[in-house]
């Protein structure tokens, strides 16, 4: 790298590192609300709160990379046009490629980083960060349970009591497993039962069990009597793994056993290909956008520079969505949001350099 290109390096460092450091607050600050009331219920101890947030650490760490890289790029840049520093190397006999390399040479360091980290620090870390969730979600005794409403067990099961009897046993009971937009996944009815608090259990007869696929049952059973592991009534939900941060062989082997309901673990496997090479669009991108306000003389804010970069995180979440419920193909929803920024940035590229 040319001597030109190490000082550009120096001047997006801290502030690619001040972006990471604001985005990983941001991030685990939504981590944190998202357990925040069980939380404050329960008296959680703060150190098992503060092992919670670092084990979710990495994970925003490596959302948070790629756009602290846009980030750090556009506001470097748009100095250095301000200051006249763009000027003066293009007068100097330098063309875009001087800055073009350097922005390049750290957006493939970043995507590196980035993509180790996703498939070898974030799958182990999310898997305890849960573990951690599950322990503040138990760490309040049981609620009583009224009959004629529903509940939520710490495994984020919806309940119904009929009528419950004065010596404590319950009938008419409903158990569902929720399974998003598609309707329940799995519904247990069960004519009575009795709570055995000392194993954490519900003792159950007289059971109807349905499990449904896409609104449809695809099995049913019943059993004269069973045992239904119960914790933490009207607990807030467990949070499931973002299937991204699953490792790739775990996500291909869920795509094998699953049958033909596989779109959220096809767009999750695009998802890991596409976000660290987001780094590498977002240097070309933040390049054009340089040079393009550069020749037309009209520098951008930092409003403009934090539009630029949250506009990508925007348009990846409402992707990753409709990309999970099947609506557009995985391959679009994964890879829409990074194209996005490359194309354009592309576009922009050219059309400055022949300028």
């Amino acid at each position: 790298m040319t001597r030109f290109g190490r000082s550009l390096g120096r001047e997006i460092a801290p502030l690619f590192a001040a972006g990471v450091s604001v985005l990983v607050v941001l991030l685990l600050l939504s981590f944190l609300l998202g357990v925040l009331a069980d939380v404050i219920a329960r008296g959680v101890p703060v150190p098992l709160v503060a092992l919670f947030l670092l084990l979710k650490l990495p994970s925003a760490i490596g959302v948070g990379m790629p756009l602290a890289l846009l980030f750090a790029a556009l506001l470097a840049l748009t100095r250095a046009s301000q200051d006249g520093e763009i000027a003066a190397a293009l007068m100097l006999g330098l063309s875009p490629r001087a800055f073009l390399v350097p922005l390049l040479v750290l957006g493939v360091a970043v995507s590196l980083l980035t993509a180790t980290s996703n498939e070898v620090v974030v799958p182990w870390a999310e898997r305890r960060a849960l573990e951690v969730q599950r322990d503040i979600l138990l760490r309040s005794p049981e609620t009583l349970v009224q009959p004629g409403s529903f509940f939520q067990d710490a495994l984020g099961r919806s309940i119904f009591i009929d009528r419950v009897d004065a010596g404590g046993a319950f009938y008419g009971v409903t158990v569902i497993t929720a399974g998003g937009a598609q309707g329940p996944r799995q519904v247990i009815r069960a004519e009575r039962g009795r709570s055995n608090a000392a194993a954490g259990v519900w003792e159950l007869e007289g059971l109807e069990f349905r499990t449904y696929r896409r609104s449809r049952t695809v099995i049913e059973a019943r059993a004269e009597r069973a045992t239904l592991p119960v914790r933490g009534l009207t607990a807030g939900v467990v949070g499931t793994p973002d299937l991204v941060t699953l490792p790739l062989p775990a996500l291909l082997t869920r795509i094998r056993t699953a049958g033909t309901d596989v779109a959220a673990e096809w767009t999750a496997i695009h998802r890991k290909a596409a976000q660290p090479l987001a780094a590498v669009a977002f240097a070309i991108f933040a390049l054009a956008v340089a040079l393009t306000s550069f020749r037309r003389a009209t520098p951008l804010g930092l409003v403009a520079v934090m539009a630029l970069t949250f506009v990508y995180y925007a348009t990846w979440s409402v992707a990753n969505l409709l990309g999970a419920q099947g609506t557009i193909p995985a391959w679009i929803a994964g890879w829409a949001p990074v194209a996005l920024y490359a194309v354009a940035g592309g576009a922009l590229l050219v059309t400055s350099w022949r300028r």
